[in-house]
């Protein structure tokens, strides 16, 4: 499942705080900026997976009556098509 706001503003407050602290970074501005481009970055992976659940949805919705008549475990099932269909777009989970 795709980060939410609330995730995605903690990972990116983590992420910039740890690559100044680390020495990788040094900045010769505002600290927001970094943090900026990291939320970016988050929220567009985040939007990208909530695409690819919207897909893989879509794909078992068409599948639906072959999977209620196997009896297929639904969750196990949505996870393994969307790795498929993540594989697909070139995302990595």
């Amino acid at each position: 499942m795709a980060l939410n706001k609330r995730e995605i503003e903690l990972l990116a407050d983590k992420i910039t705080v740890n690559l100044i602290k680390d020495g990788n970074i040094k900045l010769n501005k505002d600290i927001s900026l970094l943090k900026t481009i990291a939320k970016e970055v988050l929220e567009e992976d985040a939007q990208k997976e909530r695409e690819i659940d919207l897909k893989t949805k879509e794909l078992l919705k068409e599948y639906s009556s072959e999977i209620e008549k196997e009896g297929a475990d639904t969750s196990k099932l949505f996870i393994m098509a969307k790795k498929k269909v993540a594989k697909q777009e070139g995302f990595l989970l």
